[in-house]
C-alpha cells in the first residue's frame, strides 16, 4: 500500500540523524529509505510503500486481554474478595454500602464544605450541594467519560470503587482497576507499562503488546478505575504535554493526559480520592461528573455491625451510649467502637464515651505489629498532640511532610503505624495516617482528640485559662470542647490535683457563664 507523507526538510533532516526526541515525528524506518518524488523549499513529500503488516489479529488482541484480566480480577479476590479495607478474614462481608449523592463540587472561588474545617460531626455530608441521590446501579449506566467519587476517610470509597470492577466487567467489556498506592513510579514508563507490565507481572511480550494493541482500538469498551488519588505523590500542573501511547514519559504525565481524555479518551475513567485532592485540578483535568459518599443508612449499620461482633454488643451500644451508634455509620468509626467495646484496656475501662473510646484506640498502637517510631508511644502522641493544635488552630486537615518532619516525626514512619483492632468474629487493622506527601488522620476525630490532648495536658495553666476564655467556645472548636470535658470530667472519681485540678475549676466556672449566657438569650 502506497502512502504520501509530507514533512519538513528540518524535521526530515533531524529524524535521519537521529536528533530528534519529538514524539510528533513517528515516520517508520522504511520511509527514509525511500526517494522523495517532490520537493520544495518547505517540504518533503515522500511517496512510500507500507511493509506487509506483521500485527496480531483482532482474536489474538482479545485472547491477550482475556489472559490479563484473568490475572487482574484473580489479584482483586485474592485482596479479601471486595471486603472492607483491613478486613482479613475471608468471609462474606454484607452488601453494603454508603449513600451516593451527585454534588456540585467546583464552585467558583469556593472550596467543597468537606475540606473546610468543619468541627460539628452530625452535619451531612455536602448537604448543601446536593444535586440527587443515586444508587449503586446509577453509576453502572454512567454516560458521562471522567467521573470522581469522593469521601472521607473510612466512608468506602476503596470497597465501592471494587464493588463498580466487578459490576463493570463483562464480556467484550474491561474494566482494571488500579490504586495508586500500588504504583507511584519514580522512573519514567509508558501506559502499557503501567497498567499491564508492572500491575500484572509474569506475562509474555507479546501478550502485553496484543492486550494494549487491543485497549488502544478498543477504548469505547474500556472502564479504568483508579483509586486513591490522594496518595498519588504528585499534582497536576496547568499544563500538560499531550503524549503518544508509547512515549516514557513520568508517571505524573501519563495520569494528566488520561485525566484530560487525550489518551483513551472513549473510555470511561472513575477516581476516587479524598476531596482536597480533586479539589484543586486544573480545569482541564476535571471531572464531568463527581459523586460524594456519605454514610451508612441505619439499617445497613446495624447489618455491617452484626457481621463483626453479635447483638448482645449492639443492645449494650444502644443502651448506654446511643450516641455512638450515628458514629457507627462510617464504617472505619464502627470497625474502631466495635473493637474497643469488646476488648477494652484495663487503663481506660469502658469505652462508651467517644473520649474513651479515641483514648483506647490511642492505646492500642503501643501493641501494633507496624510500630516503628524509634520512641515510646507516649512520646509519640505528645508530639502528635502539638501538630494536632497547631493544624486544629489554623483551620487544616492535611499536613504536610515538611510539618511532620519540623515536629519530630518521620513521615516514612508514621505511614506505617497501624491500629491493631481485634473482633471476636474478624480481625481488623487500620491507618493511624493516610496519605504519602500529605498526610491526615484515617479520621478527623483523631485529630480533634489529639488537640484536645493537648489542651488538657500539654497546655500551661495560663494559656488554658485564656484560651478558655477567647477560643475554646467558638465553634471552631466545638468537637475539640467536648473532648476537654470528657477528659476533664472523666476526672471526677479520681484523686486529682495540681494542673488538672485548676484547669478543670476553670472550665467548670466558663461553662456555668456559658449556660447563663444561653439562659439569658432565651
Amino acid at each position: 500500500m502506497s502512502k504520501l507523507f509530507k514533512i519538513s526538510n528540518k524535521a526530515l533532516k533531524s529524524v535521519m540523524t537521529e536528533q530528534s526526541t519529538s514524539s510528533n515525528v513517528n515516520i517508520d524506518d522504511a520511509v527514509l529509505n525511500q526517494s522523495p518524488v517532490i520537493k520544495d523549499a518547505e517540504n518533503v513529500t515522500i511517496n512510500y510503500t507500507q511493509p506487509p503488516s506483521t500485527s496480531s489479529s483482532d482474536e489474538d488482541d482479545w485472547d491477550a486481554v482475556g489472559t490479563i484480566m484473568k490475572e487482574h480480577n484473580s489479584r482483586l479476590e485474592n485482596e479479601g474478595d471486595f471486603q472492607f479495607q483491613g478486613v482479613s478474614a475471608k468471609t462474606e462481608i454484607p452488601p453494603v454500602h454508603p449513600v451516593i449523592s451527585e454534588i456540585v463540587f467546583y464552585e467558583k472561588d469556593k472550596d467543597p464544605a468537606d475540606e473546610e474545617y468543619d468541627p460539628d460531626d452530625n452535619k451531612e455530608l455536602y448537604s448543601n450541594k446536593i444535586i440527587t441521590q443515586v444508587q449503586f446501579q446509577d453509576l453502572l449506566k454512567l454516560e458521562s467519560k471522567f467521573i470522581s467519587i469522593i469521601g472521607r476517610a473510612g466512608s468506602g470509597k476503596t470497597v465501592l470503587s471494587k464493588k463498580l470492577t466487578k459490576a463493570f466487567s463483562s464480556s467484550h467489556r474491561v474494566c482494571i482497576h488500579i490504586k495508586f498506592m500500588d504504583i507511584n513510579n519514580k522512573q519514567p514508563l509508558t501506559l502499557r507499562k503501567l497498567f499491564l507490565d508492572n500491575m500484572i507481572p509474569g506475562q509474555d511480550e507479546k501478550v502485553y503488546e496484543n492486550a494494549f494493541n487491543w485497549l488502544k482500538k478498543n477504548d469505547e469498551k474500556l472502564i479504568l478505575v483508579l483509586d486513591g488519588f490522594d496518595q498519588a505523590q504528585y499534582t497536576l500542573d496547568e499544563n500538560c504535554t499531550k503524549i503518544n501511547y508509547d512515549d516514557w514519559v513520568p508517571e505524573k504525565q501519563l495520569i494528566h493526559n488520561l485525566f484530560i481524555k487525550h489518551l483513551f479518551p472513549n473510555s470511561l475513567l472513575v477516581v476516587t480520592s479524598r476531596p482536597h485532592a480533586v479539589l484543586y485540578l486544573p480545569e482541564p483535568a476535571r471531572p464531568q461528573v463527581t459523586y460524594a459518599l456519605g454514610d451508612l443508612s441505619f439499617e445497613d449499620t446495624k447489618e455491617l455491625f452484626l457481621a463483626f461482633a453479635d447483638e448482645d454488643l449492639w443492645r449494650k451500644i444502644n443502651t448506654t451510649s446511643s450516641q455512638m451508634l450515628s458514629m457507627c455509620r462510617n464504617p472505619l468509626m464502627l470497625q474502631m467502637i466495635i473493637s474497643s467495646n469488646i476488648d477494652p484496656s484495663e487503663d481506660i475501662g469502658d469505652a462508651s464515651t467517644p473520649t474513651r473510646l479515641f483514648a483506647t484506640v490511642m492505646n492500642n498502637l503501643t501493641y501494633s505489629r507496624n510500630f516503628q517510631f524509634t520512641e515510646t508511644m507516649d512520646k509519640l502522641a505528645r508530639k502528635l498532640q502539638v501538630l494536632a493544635f497547631a493544624a486544629t488552630k489554623h483551620g487544616k486537615v492535611v499536613l504536610t511532610a515538611k510539618e511532620l518532619r519540623d515536629g519530630g516525626v518521620d513521615p516514612a514512619t508514621i505511614h506505617d503505624i497501624v491500629v491493631q483492632l481485634h473482633c471476636h468474629r474478624r480481625p481488623i487493622n487500620s491507618r493511624l495516617f493516610e496519605g504519602n506527601t500529605k498526610f491526615f488522620f484515617c479520621h478527623q476525630t483523631f485529630q480533634e482528640h489529639l488537640t484536645a490532648s493537648y489542651v488538657v495536658y500539654g497546655m500551661p495553666v495560663e494559656e488554658f485559662q485564656d484560651f478558655v476564655e477567647t477560643s475554646l467556645f467558638q465553634k471552631h472548636w466545638i468537637v475539640v470542647k467536648r473532648f476537654v470535658c470528657g477528659f476533664l470530667f472523666d476526672l471526677e472519681s479520681k484523686a486529682v490535683s495540681g494542673d488538672l485540678q485548676m484547669k478543670k475549676n476553670i472550665l467548670k466556672k466558663h461553662l456555668i457563664q456559658q449556660i447563663a449566657i444561653i439562659s439569658e438569650k432565651w
